[in-house]
């Protein structure tokens, strides 16, 4: 049996909090010796995303002082601290000087950029492939007419030959390397996506993809629910946003806290974020919150990480947030007596407006010899009967086919 597919089976319940730390060091420890041993493997690509990926705007807050070719670069993977050699993109000349010009409605010509830019051209040298006055005012009018267009007609693809490019740092982030004009529109009007193309991505970055790779070939080659970094969307996964989109239909609460309980890599909990909730999340699992911490950087998030028993969290705690998430997590608590207790007194705790349900299949194998063993409507009745809860619902099922509860 591989380590990660220990680390996942039913025995991992049983052990000794040393035993789980010691399983999680030597995975870690293997996979680095891995790397080494095999950089080259290790840093090719395993999920390169040729073609087009979509972003949102306001995620790309760091710009290249110094871009790569689009056309040489294309594809490569490189090391070296180029990700560190960045500026805010919101500081950089054409977005402050645009911003303020659509703000106070300022002509071209009045403009200090204008006139900077012109005196540069009078001195011999092009500038937005511009060798004269005239040919920069026709410039400045395509501009101003991509502009409207955008906010006419939103963002869309083939107005010109080639989309915004970013690079992609050592922690997964995105960084503007070339298209500054078309950024700086997307970004004032407030677009939510546009079409971006990668053109360098940092070995390490490589590196972590490689390790989702490894544990994804551990469960036929997929991962349990689907990433949210525009990098990383086209890794297969056995959940695809089917519980999200039904929770989210069917939340009452459209604003406040949201606690995931065994919430895995996070996935709801960057959903949500994306929605304006403040999240919070709950995971012991060392080898869960490697991951966990390394996709949260990634994509900049501000949610809580719990990485405790959610038996540990003080009452009060529980108790400040409006909706509960418990999807497939709640019956690894009824197989012994100790913690089949301690979800009594878990739920008792509980004083959210909403509880979100997904219950095991009770003729699962890893359920025989376990303390409480219910069928879906009985685990749902239960959680009612401890908790301040008085009803429940299905609202649907999940892709591998469990039912979906609202408990309110």
């Amino acid at each position: 049996m591989s380590l990660i597919k220990y680390t996942k089976s039913k025995m991992v319940y049983f052990t000794p909090k040393w035993i789980k730390r010691l399983i999680y060091t030597i995975w870690r420890g293997y996979w680095r010796l891995k790397v080494q041993i095999l950089p080259d493997k290790y840093y090719v690509d395993p999920y390169a995303i040729d073609g087009i990926i979509f972003v949102n705007p306001k995620n790309i807050h760091l710009a290249m002082k110094k871009e790569f070719d689009v056309f040489n670069f294309k594809g490569k993977v490189l090391s070296g601290n180029w990700d560190k050699e960045v500026a805010e993109f919101e500081n950089l000349d054409f977005f402050t000087f645009y911003k303020k010009k659509i703000e106070k409605d300022i002509p071209w010509k009045e403009t200090e950029y204008y006139q900077r830019v012109i005196k540069q051209i009078k001195s011999g040298n092009f500038k937005w492939s511009c060798k004269n006055v005239e040919e920069f005012d026709r410039r400045c009018e395509e501009w101003d007419s991509l502009y409207a267009r955008i906010k006419e007609e939103g963002y869309k693809r083939g107005w010109h030959e080639d989309e915004v490019s970013v690079n992609i740092g050592r922690n997964g982030e995105m960084i503007f390397n070339n298209g500054r004009h078309r950024l700086t529109f997307a970004k004032l009007l407030g677009i939510d996506k546009i079409p971006v193309k990668v053109t360098v991505r940092h070995k390490k970055w490589v590196a972590f993809k490689r390790e989702i790779l490894d544990y994804s070939q551990n469960y036929k080659n997929k991962l349990y629910e689907k990433l949210t970094h525009p990098d990383l969307v086209n890794i297969p996964s056995v959940h695809k946003g089917k519980r999200y989109d039904i929770i989210k239909e069917n939340l009452t609460v459209k604003k406040g806290k949201i606690l995931d309980i065994g919430c895995h890599w996070g996935y709801f909990c960057h959903k949500f974020e994306k929605q304006g909730f403040g999240c919070c999340c709950v995971e012991k699992s060392n080898l869960n919150l490697y991951f966990l911490k390394k996709l949260k950087r990634a994509e900049n998030r501000k949610f809580q990480i719990i990485a405790h028993s959610v038996f540990e969290i003080p009452k009060n705690i529980l108790s400040e947030f409006d909706v509960i998430l418990a999807l497939s997590v709640f019956h690894h608590f009824i197989k012994k007596e100790n913690t089949y207790k301690k979800l009594i007194k878990l739920l008792k705790n509980l004083k959210s407006k909403e509880l979100f349900f997904e219950p095991h299949n009770p003729e699962e194998p890893q359920m025989r010899g376990s303390y409480r063993n219910f069928d879906n409507n009985e685990f749902a009745s239960f959680i009612v009967e401890n908790s301040s809860f008085n009803n429940f619902k299905i609202i649907g099922y999940s892709e591998v086919g469990r039912p979906l509860y609202k408990i309110y």
